[in-house]
């Protein structure tokens, strides 16, 4: 009877030895070597049908949001190669080793790959370099988040990192965000000194306002944090007007702009400094600008019309007011929104001199 159970223990364990061996890595670790950080790395695997029952990769399990896998999804004869990429999205700065599950029609048990890399940055980049702007322990890429052009129904993604530079893991969330914004926080936590990110969606179909729109979000610090200027994040979102209707008109407008980089010199003792750019239309329609709008609250504009006739041109009168300095994080701009359907935006930024 022992003899009769050894027997089919040993069947078994040769049943599933055959099974491991009709999938046949060249190599089950890749180093993918070095990269720089932000920079995507990708790490091949290469496998070999060692039986004669056609081969099938089912699914490649990498375990993580920082890991895409690609595979020979195709069944393969004996004798014949497929592969596996995997790509590592290099978010993190250093050493990078992780086991990837590979599932096939060769048994339930996944056979185990591993990846390695590291990941610097050879600009020798400070952490205060990468990371300029602070929420007390929290360290920012950027307070100033934009959407510079999302035509409507559109939606548009930008990134906010994180580094947790407390002694606590760090749950982020975003208080106040508008009805247009939806955020994703990767990951959900945060150890102490790791970094993260916040990936925020915007949904234009949402949007009330064409040209330029402005609100602040919160970075909470804690569960019932409160809002104020210490944790504030501005958010910009330009709505751009839909003007593919108008490409069949056979008599248009053309924006023209005397400059886009308004130096109005140096406010040394000064309150105020103005400068002029020139509108003008040199096209057969009425150029409409529907929209004068300025980025920074120190900067308001005079024009003296927003519709010109074919030839015509407008001075508009730019006013920097140093009271209002600093009031808020976007950077002197002004935003011109038109009807010329081949030059729908235009921005003026202005210089000067404190």
């Amino acid at each position: 009877m022992m003899k009769k159970y050894a027997i089919m223990i040993m069947m078994g364990l040769a049943s599933m030895g055959v099974q491991a061996q009709r999938i046949s890595f060249e190599k089950t670790t890749v180093n993918a070597g070095s990269t720089l950080w932000k920079k995507p790395v990708t790490a091949v695997f290469k496998f070999t049908n060692k039986d004669k029952t056609p081969l099938i990769v089912r699914e490649v399990d990498a375990g993580c949001g920082c890991l895409v896998p690609t595979w020979t999804s195709t069944p393969l004869m004996k004798g014949e190669d497929g592969q596996i990429s995997i790509t590592y999205d290099a978010q993190l700065l250093g050493h990078f080793d992780r086991y990837i599950d590979v599932y096939t029609n060769a048994g339930e048990k996944p056979v185990r790959i591993r990846m390695k890399a590291v990941v610097g940055t050879t600009e020798k980049k400070t952490v205060e370099e990468l990371y300029p702007y602070s929420i007390d322990d929290i360290l920012l890429s950027t307070n100033n988040v934009e959407f510079p052009d999302v035509n409507a129904g559109d939606s548009a993604k930008v990134e906010i990192e994180l580094l947790n530079n407390g002694n606590e893991v760090y749950t982020p969330s975003l208080m106040h965000l508008p009805s247009y914004i939806t955020a994703e926080y990767k990951p959900e936590m945060i150890a102490r000194g790791r970094r993260g990110k916040i990936e925020l969606t915007l949904h234009s179909e949402h949007l009330q306002d064409l040209g330029l729109n402005q609100t602040s979000i919160y970075l909470a610090r804690y569960s019932g944090d409160k809002v104020g200027t210490n944790n504030e994040i501005a958010v910009s979102a330009v709505l751009l007007p839909d003007l593919h209707y108008a490409e069949t008109f056979t008599r248009k407008p053309s924006f023209h702009i005397s400059t886009t980089e308004l130096n109005i010199g140096k406010l040394g003792k000064k309150t105020k400094l103005t400068g002029q750019v020139k509108l003008s239309n040199k096209g057969n329609g009425v150029l409409k600008l529907n929209k004068i709008q300025a980025f920074n609250q120190a900067i308001t504009v005079a024009l003296g019309k927003t519709d010109l006739q074919p030839g015509e041109d407008v001075a508009m009168k730019v006013t920097v007011d140093a009271r209002f300095l600093g009031m808020s994080k976007a950077q002197p701009r002004v935003l011109i929104i038109t009807n010329d359907p081949k030059h729908p935006k235009e921005v003026v930024n202005v210089r000067f001199e404190k």
